[in-house]
């Protein structure tokens, strides 16, 4: 079975993400989810990005992310939420029992992460609605560019970033739970 490192957006470790945490357990997933922020979340956007920024980005990030996964041994699956999703990406990209890799909200254009090919063993999927304002379809588009098929793209209606998030001011019910179904379906057919 795949263990799952789900990692937080830039509000930190909210409740949000424990939500997911919760309900992927509960369909038998064994789901980790560090707080890369050792506490501190946020309410506002600009100021995690601000917080994330003086800990180093998303690449540092990445490092306290695999270090939270390094006493796992069987298959990975990294997940996360808009900054979560590129520390996801940087982790997985470079983390060889990584089989699975989900972006929600957005994913980072390869070349930040200086990878020029996709690795054979992971398969992929972006979540990202270009109707919100940090959507970056540039970036999105890079990464499509070098992971081909092997990541599936969807693509939402949504007009919030964290869209998925219950509660946030951004929530939208069905798109949230759309993207849910994907990601549980994504999720069980890591699990090898």
């Amino acid at each position: 079975m795949a263990t799952v490192i789900l990692l937080h957006s830039a509000l930190g470790k909210t409740r949000h993400v424990q939500d997911w945490a919760d309900i992927l357990t509960q369909d038998d997933h064994d789901v980790r989810a560090p707080d890369l922020y050792g506490g501190v979340t946020f309410t506002d956007l600009d100021q995690g990005v601000a917080h994330a920024d003086s800990l180093g980005g998303p690449l540092a990030l990445a490092e306290r992310a695999r270090a939270a996964a390094a006493d796992v041994e069987e298959p990975l699956v990294y997940a996360g939420f808009s900054l979560g999703a590129a520390v996801a990406q940087a982790c997985a990209l470079a983390d060889e029992r990584a089989v699975g890799l989900v972006m929600m909200h957005g994913g980072l254009n390869p070349a930040w992460l200086n990878v020029e090919v996709w690795p054979a063993r992971l398969a992929a999927q972006l979540h990202w609605s270009d109707r919100e304002p940090w959507a970056e379809p540039e970036e999105n588009a890079a990464l499509m560019a070098l992971a081909g098929e092997a990541c599936e793209e969807f693509r939402y209606e949504a007009t919030g970033h964290l869209f998925g998030f219950q509660g946030w001011p951004d929530y939208d019910s069905e798109e949230s739970h759309r993207m849910y179904e994907r990601v549980a379906d994504f999720m069980g057919a890591c699990d090898i």
